[in-house]
């Protein structure tokens, strides 16, 4: 019984990880555990219900539908006005897709503004779904389509994917939605979106990560990124994607401050709190001055103290968080533009 339990156990953390972001470390560490619990949970009962499984399912084949949710008939009614050839369904996602582009979007936004307010819109009123996260696995019936996001404020990643897709059609920004893997093998589903003739990727799902806080900030580290950042958690042959040779309009280039002392970091950090942004970017106006170090980027996904960064920067931290009791802060070198930048992506405790 007690090896029963076990595995019952073992297989409930797997399917908790679905396809939201989950630390590496961390994802490793189950992933390790997983396989032992598992060898463990494996008697001769079990091999044989596997063995019978297994045969009723070469009987009986079942073929998933791998395909993600064609929004392009409700982009299309947007644009044309006419509605007449949509089901039901497809109607109560226009009405509302009409509703939310109304409050968000105006005339004289350009793309860039457009595709962040929608970005922005989607992570703030929609949540990944809980029961792809539960025990058994099971997802909403609206889960992976916009009808789940905008009606239920709940969808996967196939979900976050096909809505972000269906707005870009509706604004006339060119955009491509592609299914694949995250890290692990995982099933993940994310977006490529073109901005004044360059291309980025956005992984809305990601920027959304589990669990949904009330009051944390929204995150941007996946929106209009570059493909090197994309690889280090997503798995995928990217030959074919378009090209990805620009950082004009990355998050981090329309973000990007100069600072001069650790006290400025502070203020920026404060900014982005009262902005309810994750995200803060920032270069040293003298790298080579006292105190910094700034000679090499870290690794794509991994996290640095901030006295790494510089030897003051730590006492500046410790001020933010006798402010902000609720939030911390991960900190990161990064390769930006040719240049050794620094981000701080901030969450909610």
């Amino acid at each position: 019984m007690k090896r029963k339990i076990l595995a019952a156990v073992a297989a409930a953390v797997v399917l908790a990880a679905g396809c939201s972001e989950v630390p590496e470390e961390k994802n490793s560490e189950k992933t390790d555990t997983n396989t032992s619990v598992a060898a463990e949970g494996e008697t001769e009962e079990t091999l044989s219900e596997t063995e019978n499984t297994s045969s009723a399912a070469e009987e009986v084949p079942e073929e998933e539908d791998d395909s993600l949710y064609d929004t392009t008939p409700i982009s299309q009614a947007y644009l044309t006005g006419d509605s007449s050839a949509l089901d039901e369904m497809q109607r109560d996602i226009l009405k509302r897709a009409e509703e939310v582009i109304a409050q968000c979007v105006t005339d004289d936004m350009t793309d860039y503004e457009k595709e962040l307010a929608i970005h922005d819109y989607i992570i703030t009123n929609v949540t990944y779904d809980k029961g792809e996260l539960s025990i058994f696995g099971e997802a909403g019936e609206h889960a992976a389509d916009p009808y789940g996001a905008l009606y239920d404020g709940q969808c996967i990643c196939s979900g976050y994917t096909t809505t972000f897709q269906m707005f870009m059609d509706m604004l006339e920004i060119p955009c491509i939605s592609m299914k694949a893997a995250a890290d692990g093998g995982e099933d993940h589903a994310w977006n490529m979106a073109q901005i004044n003739g360059h291309w980025y990727y956005v992984d809305v799902t990601w920027d959304d990560p589990v669990p949904d806080k009330d009051g944390r900030p929204i995150e941007h580290k996946y929106f209009n990124t570059s493909r090197e950042v994309m690889q280090a958690r997503h798995e995928w042959d990217s030959s074919t994607d378009p090209a990805n040779d620009s950082v004009e309009d990355s998050y981090i280039s329309h973000e990007l401050a100069v600072v001069e002392s650790p006290e400025d970091v502070l203020t920026l950090l404060e900014s982005a709190i009262e902005r309810g942004t994750g995200n803060v970017y920032f270069e040293v106006a003298d790298p080579s001055a006292e105190g910094w170090y700034l000679e090499e980027a870290d690794d794509v996904d991994k996290y640095i103290y901030p006295n790494a960064i510089h030897d003051d920067l730590s006492v500046v931290y410790n001020d933010f968080m006798r402010e902000y009791k609720s939030h911390f802060v991960r900190w990161q070198r990064i390769e930006h533009d040719g240049k050794i930048i620094v981000a701080a992506y901030i969450s909610k405790l």
